[in-house]
């Protein structure tokens, strides 16, 4: 290849969505080292969403971007979209985007080539099953899209230097900024959502949080949000009996990942912050709810010992597409009693990450009990 060729990535969402996507950046970062590395991405549809350039900027794995509305069917934007395309005129795309059923990719497949992208590599022909494998779990997004860079090289999703963030030591520092100094061990929370059916709720974050209290009275709490959580986080770190430290709407997506990465422990539901704890080798409880099925965006790998993912007890007849819409908003995530929380989150504490038992596969440590779930 040209050395100086322009290459294309097409992957939608935002935080969240750019982490699992790292080995593959990593990946069409080492295929094409000398190349400029553009993202085409959609605008956060939510003003709580993280762009996706707010994580991959300073990595050196992406270079530039280009934004557009989400779902647009306008002609005019389309024809911007096409002329920013042809301007850069790439010698490949990468496509990374869900799988959306066989139409929807043939229209992306001819629209780029209408750019005069003639190299177009992880197209998904096909819709993905999402009905959950023998084990209850479904493929993780990070698997499938490694698979769909299959043909241009391999990516082992176990090995965390392809997860590296690429913090620089200006990033660290400015971070620990934000700390007091001689802080004593960290536990970070993120508890706000922009979707009601991740909210595990303020009355179970304040029983979890009462719990971690009195095991962990000389521990800082950092708690990490959207400026419009900073208020909530505020009223739940007030009866802290050490210090706190609320960073909501303080700190960029990457300055968050540097201080996560010096934290003994952080707890948090579906969401950018959890991705990112999990990315920078944070141990880490993850909250999930009934929106997806078990294993589709998990975070990480699941051999990774330190990294517990809590999935709610499921109904009679298993997960289905229609699961969320037939029942209230949070009643999934809801079924995760505090109690349970608490007991992963001290087992996380108190545990040598280089134990055997922490070591081994986190299969059956993920399953929740059904005497833990809420009825």
């Amino acid at each position: 290849m040209p050395p100086a060729s322009n290459i294309l990535i097409y992957r939608l969402g935002s935080l969240g969505d750019t982490v699992l996507c790292l080995p593959c950046f990593h990946l069409i970062r080492k295929l094409h080292p000398q190349s400029r590395i553009f993202l085409l991405t959609n605008q956060p549809v939510s003003g709580k969403a993280a762009p996706a350039m707010s994580i991959l900027e300073k990595s050196g794995l992406c270079d530039e971007v280009i934004h557009y509305p989400v779902g647009t069917r306008s002609s005019e934007e389309l024809l911007k979209i096409r002329s920013s395309i042809q301007q850069i005129s790439p010698e490949r795309l990468y496509n990374l985007t869900a799988n959306r059923g066989r139409l929807k990719s043939l229209r992306d497949y001819l629209f780029f080539r209408s750019c005069g992208v003639h190299k177009i590599i992880g197209t998904p022909w096909r819709r993905d099953d999402l009905t959950p494998r023998a084990d209850g779990e479904m493929e993780r997004e990070s698997q499938r899209l490694a698979a769909r860079l299959a043909s241009v090289g391999k990516i082992d999703l176990a090995d965390r230097r392809n997860w590296d963030l690429r913090l620089t030591q200006n990033e660290r520092a400015e971070a620990a900024k934000f700390l007091p100094a001689n802080a004593s061990p960290l536990l970070a929370v993120s508890m706000g959502t922009k979707l009601p059916v991740k909210d595990w709720g303020v009355t179970n974050w304040e029983s979890l949080l009462e719990r971690l209290a009195l095991e962990l009275p000389d521990t800082t709490l950092v708690l990490i949000g959207s400026a419009d959580e900073w208020e909530r986080c505020d009223n739940l770190g007030r009866d802290w009996p050490g210090r706190t430290v609320n960073l909501a709407g303080k700190i960029s997506p990457r300055l968050s990942a540097a201080i996560l990465e010096r934290c003994r422990l952080f707890i948090g539901h579906d969401s950018g912050p959890t991705h990112l704890a999990v990315a920078v080798g944070a141990p880490t409880v993850a909250l999930f709810s009934w929106l997806c099925p078990a294993g589709l965006w998990f975070p990480g790998h699941q051999s990774w010992p330190a990294v517990e993912v809590l999935y709610p007890p499921l109904p009679e007849g298993g997960w289905r597409e229609d699961l969320q819409v037939k029942n209230a908003p949070g009643e999934g995530i809801q079924r995760l009693l505090p109690d349970f929380v608490f007991q992963s989150a001290m087992r996380l504490w108190r545990a040598d990450l280089n134990s055997p038992t922490l070591s081994a596969p986190m299969a059956d440590r993920n399953r929740l009990p059904a005497q833990n779930a809420n009825p």
